[in-house]
């Protein structure tokens, strides 16, 4: 979805990632010069303007890092918007904080510092949220100094609240091991925000740590907010709430958070790779298994043909052992045990391989069936007749799809025919 994304000379290894989200509704600025006035390094972090819908600022442009628009149509999604930035993201960590907000100096300072990240420092797992003071105020003409804003009878700072959408800051590691900020269509509109990946991160185990409100962003009011300074909203924005909520939180997120849920409802492909190449498998067994479905899984008919499956080799098991077994032992008893063995070659050598389920997708090597001396393996949409005689050939890689007596066929009839000849030879 993401349709534009510009880069400027950014740090080359920033610690932090800043994410700043738009729909194409901020009426100022400023915030990235409050960020870029940070008594860190610029070096040590990076800032991010994620614009939802397809909006270019000129403003925006020189003074962020990396600029995103995001092209989306019809009610916005701030979730996706979230989830590009954190794709583009290098930093160590991320933050997710709004993006019309007053940062003190101190701010990245006291990210950093959180997470232990002094001197060079791995960071520690944890969520991180900080308070913001609002106001009634419409932002001030002319510069603001940071220290005055402390003067709660001057800028009339209403009673600190938890808002849980205005800043916070978690690993990005952590971000894409339980799969980014959830996609599901619950969450478009106003009513969500970064909360929803930091619940299921608590969920499954980090702490939740709210920063001293010493350090705590600044918001003054919009010329038309919703609900504020007796203005009445309008219908446009009434219906931004497009979802059902819980005391302004989001029902989707507030139900993972209940039920204890750790991943989202609707995940980002692309995040969804990136979760999926970091796992470390154990065992060659396990890699089959490891990449069969995609992120969707078995698809209803997949399921219904195992149910099948299931149902013949439970009913063929019990007629075997209830009938054709002891069927069989009378025949061997009459035939002897040389036309016997006979019968067994031919079943062995002709019947048997015709039955492998042969269509089975697989992209790593899987063994269908032994022939006459040979190991029948499918890798992807090719079919392989290695010799026993050679033991193990590695056919994932193209060195062990070369060796002389190696047997090879894009249909499987045909490659039996191959074995059948050259075990003849």
């Amino acid at each position: 979805m993401t349709a534009f994304v510009h880069k400027n000379a950014s740090p080359s290894s920033p610690r932090l990632s800043i994410i700043l989200l738009d729909w194409s509704c901020r009426e100022r600025f400023t915030t990235l010069d409050w960020l870029l006035r940070q008594d860190v390094p610029k070096d040590q972090y990076e800032l991010i303007w994620v614009e939802v819908y397809d909006r270019v600022v000129d403003e925006v442009m020189e003074k962020a890092d990396v600029v995103i628009t995001c092209n989306q149509q019809g009610m916005y999604h701030k979730h996706v918007g979230y989830n590009a930035g954190l794709l583009q993201a290098r930093g160590d960590l991320i933050c997710v904080c709004d993006s019309d907000a007053v940062f003190p100096p101190n701010f990245v300072r006291s990210v950093l510092h959180s997470f232990h990240m002094e001197d060079g420092r791995s960071a520690v797992p944890l969520v991180l949220m900080h308070y913001e003071w609002r106001t009634s105020l419409l932002y001030p003409d002319g510069l603001i100094d940071t220290a005055t804003l402390k003067d709660h009878a001057r800028w009339k700072w209403w009673p600190l609240i938890v808002n849980e959408g205005a800043c916070m800051t978690v690993r990005r590691a952590d971000a894409i091991r339980f799969g980014g900020f959830d996609e599901h269509p619950s969450y478009k509109g106003y009513l969500c925000g970064p909360y929803d990946l930091g619940w299921r991160l608590i969920n499954a185990g980090w702490p939740e740590v709210w920063h001293d409100e010493s350090v705590a962003l600044w918001h003054f009011a919009h010329p038309d907010p919703i609900g504020t300074n007796g203005q009445r909203a309008s219908l446009k924005q009434l219906l931004e709430k497009a979802h059902p909520h819980i005391n302004g939180h989001a029902l989707t997120a507030v139900e993972a958070f209940s039920t204890g849920r750790f991943q989202p409802l609707q995940e980002n492909l692309d995040i969804w790779k990136l979760r999926m190449k970091s796992r470390r498998i154990g065992s060659e067994l396990e890699t089959r298994y490891a990449d069969l479905t995609g992120p969707g899984g078995y698809s209803p008919r997949a399921v219904l043909s195992l149910w099948m499956s299931l149902v013949r080799e439970i009913v063929g098991r019990y007629l075997a052992d209830r009938w054709w077994n002891p069927i069989r032992e009378v025949l061997v008893s009459l035939m002897g045990p040389r036309i016997a063995s006979k019968l067994r070659a031919v079943i062995r050598d002709h019947i048997a391989p015709r039955r492998v389920n042969h269509e089975v997708a697989a992209d790593h090597p899987t063994l269908l069936c032994s022939l006459r001396g040979y190991n029948i393996v499918k890798v992807k949409n090719e079919y392989y007749a290695a010799p026993q005689s050679v033991g193990d050939l590695d056919l994932s890689t193209e060195e062990g799809k070369v060796h002389p007596d190696l047997l090879v066929a894009e249909d499987y009839k045909v490659l039996l025919e191959k074995v059948h000849v050259a075990s003849r030879g």
